[in-house]
């Protein structure tokens, strides 16, 4: 067995060792994934994340040269549910390594936003605001349930920086309080000036921030829809530039369809002219959720996966959203993480996306319904489409989860592979036994 990338480290220390049985037929995992590169066969193990090169038998017993196979799971007995097997594994990890309070916190300091993007999912919401009462309790809910001694706060909204005397509040009782804190930020960017760059490398201590764009002028005016324009989009590049300067991490996400496509290059110049300190820049193509629900899902997602290339071209990172995960992964989002959201009335969610129905408590109460909560990510009730999966393991697997895309298995075969040959390549390239990702 020739061995191309070793099995995650973690999982073949919890995992216990396979028994050979005389008598089994055995055939390949559905967690074997093939394919083909350069005239070479290869096999890639979704699940214990090894990949090697040869071809897997379509059946075979002990003793007929595919033992080390059978040990390393590329082929496993006939009739095994694996996605009961999945769960198991997944239960074990989680009990070994699964923190038991909350870890993060998404505050949502409001609902409003000063822009109108046609696509929101927050679209006709009421524009709700943190009352200053409900900022003080939410620090004493913070301090009250915090993991371990530090906390990681995640703002959101609406666009969070309307909130910005509620972020001040917080992280300023925070550093009262000696509590070790870092945070991040999704916003539009559009309201950021060098007073708030400077709160958020000291007051906010703020290490990332996301900045959701959608692609070149032409396309960003009528996408974001602001009531009134006033050159937004020069001024989020520009602001772009000056908060990789001043040290912090960008993430640009472009959301992208078949409109704006055709205009991507060209967003591609303006963040090569404008941005500097590119290496603290990185960017991916997002395609919009009504794409990703639909018929045309993986067609876009082709163009996506193909478009690499024009961000490094640019001199900027491709983000590991672009990426399928080359490690085990434990949880599978942030409600799976023991993160909780707090929205501006003070309610508590599992993430940002679930629809109110999901409330399991607020600041003031706590958590009121534990029952939900654990409820909702519960891996053991897989999706029925999901059961037989190569990608359950990448995957949010659980039925609770708001986000259903149409062409999922077909996205993640396609973007797995790619990065497959292209770690091949670096292999080859490198002359290395073996390409750790």
């Amino acid at each position: 067995m020739i061995e191309i990338r070793k099995p995650d480290a973690m999982l073949k220390k919890l995992l216990p060792p396979i028994e050979l049985r005389q008598g089994i037929h055995y055939k390949p995992s559905q967690f074997a994934l093939p394919f083909e590169h350069r005239g070479k066969p290869y096999v890639f193990h979704t699940l214990t994340k090894q990949c090697i090169e040869g071809r897997l038998p379509k059946s075979t017993g002990v003793g007929e040269g595919f033992d080390e196979l059978i040990i390393a799971q590329f082929l496993v007995p006939e009739g095994k549910d694996e996605c009961a097997y999945y769960n198991q594994i997944s239960a074990i990890t989680r009990a070994y390594t699964r923190k038991k309070r909350i870890g993060a916190y998404t505050i949502l300091p409001t609902l409003g936003c000063n822009a109108r993007c046609v696509y929101c999912y927050e679209e006709g919401m009421k524009p709700v605001t943190m009352t200053p009462e409900t900022v003080q309790q939410t620090i004493r809910f913070i301090l009250n349930t915090r993991q371990r001694e530090g906390v990681h706060l995640r703002w959101f909204g609406g666009e969070p920086l309307l909130g910005e005397k509620t972020i001040d509040c917080v992280c300023e009782a925070m550093r009262e309080a000696e509590i070790p804190y870092r945070s991040s930020m999704v916003s539009n960017a559009s309201l950021i000036t060098p007073d708030i760059i400077s709160k958020m490398t000291t007051v906010w201590k703020l290490n990332r921030i996301q900045v959701s764009m959608d692609g070149a002028e032409e396309d960003y005016i009528p996408r974001k829809n602001y009531p009134t324009y006033r050159g937004y989009y020069c001024s989020v590049l520009e602001n772009v530039s000056a908060m990789s300067k001043a040290g912090i991490a960008v993430t640009i996400r472009c959301n992208v369809d078949e409109e704006n496509w055709a205009r991507i290059p060209q967003f591609m110049d303006d963040l090569k002219e404008n941005i500097s300190h590119k290496e603290k820049v990185s960017v991916y193509f997002s395609p919009l959720y009504s794409v990703r629900i639909s018929d045309r899902d993986a067609a876009v997602c082709e163009t996506v996966r193909r478009a690499r290339s024009m961000i490094e071209e640019a001199g900027f990172h491709a983000a590991p959203f672009m990426e399928p995960y080359f490690n085990f992964r434990v949880t599978h989002c942030m409600a799976d993480e023991g993160s909780v959201v707090i929205a501006p009335d003070g309610k508590l969610y599992p993430c940002e996306h679930c629809p109110p129905e999901s409330c399991f408590g607020d600041i003031w109460n706590g958590v009121t319904d534990e029952v939900a909560r654990k409820e909702f990510c519960r891996v053991d009730k897989t999706r029925e489409k999901c059961r037989t999966c190569p990608f359950l393991p990448d995957c949010t697997s659980f039925v609770s989860c708001p986000v259903q895309d149409k062409h999922c298995r077909e996205v993640h075969e396609m973007m797995t592979i790619d990065t497959l040959r292209r770690m091949v390549d670096r292999k080859e390239d490198e002359g290395a036994d073996t390409l750790v990702c």
